[in-house]
């Protein structure tokens, strides 16, 4: 999300000579060609489509992930060191109870949800009808901000059990070839739902 016009409509920036199919590339507006003049500190990873604010690194945490260390009350890099990165709000569970969760990985493989001075660590919600555990009285375990910054290799541990057991469920889209959960699967068409919007005629 671009900091200066809050769209999301940034691409990251190519530096160097252009090779391959960069022009391609950035003509498609896809990537954004910076130059082959690199200055220390000056270059930016990514450039707004929108505004064209040049801004950020790759390793910048987004807002989201900004907020997830901000509820957790611990720096970013002891965030990733313990959760990993990719942290976005889980649209789901809105309305659901006081915690504030987020969910990680494409397909989401793994949810923490957050309230006060606790932390769970879940599945994604994959329908309407489940409900993540309360952080505060739910019969998972929980963790605190201690556990985190003191023991984050138990606190990985048990969130790369449950992304992997999210993992195993995921099919493979026959058209795009890309993982697929799931709840977003089509098992007749062997294809994610949303292939099979974009290309229903070609199924038949």
């Amino acid at each position: 999300m671009c900091p200066e016009c809050g769209k999301e409509d940034s691409v990251p920036v190519v530096y160097g000579m252009p090779v391959g199919d960069d022009f391609e590339q950035a003509e498609r507006g896809v990537v954004a060609l910076g130059g082959c003049v690199m200055m220390p500190g000056e270059t930016a990873d990514f450039v707004c489509r929108s505004c064209g604010l040049e801004w950020g690194s790759a390793s910048d945490p987004t807002a989201d992930e900004a907020e997830l260390a901000g509820l957790l009350d611990v720096e970013y890099v002891d965030l990733v060191c313990a959760l990993g990165t990719g942290w976005r709000r889980e649209p789901m569970s809105r309305g659901e109870g006081m915690a504030q969760w987020f969910v990680s990985g494409e397909p989401a493989q793994l949810a923490v949800g957050v309230l006060g001075p606790w932390f769970v660590l879940d599945r994604p919600l994959t329908g309407w009808g489940r409900r993540h555990p309360d952080p505060l009285t739910g019969e998972e375990p929980r963790f605190s901000r201690d556990d985190l910054l003191h023991q984050p290799h138990l606190v990985a541990e048990m969130a790369e059990a449950i992304a992997s057991g999210r993992r195993r469920s995921f099919r493979w889209c026959r058209t795009c070839r890309r993982p697929t959960a799931p709840e977003a699967f089509v098992a007749s068409k062997s294809s994610c739902a949303q292939c099979v919007a974009a290309f229903g005629d070609a199924y038949e």
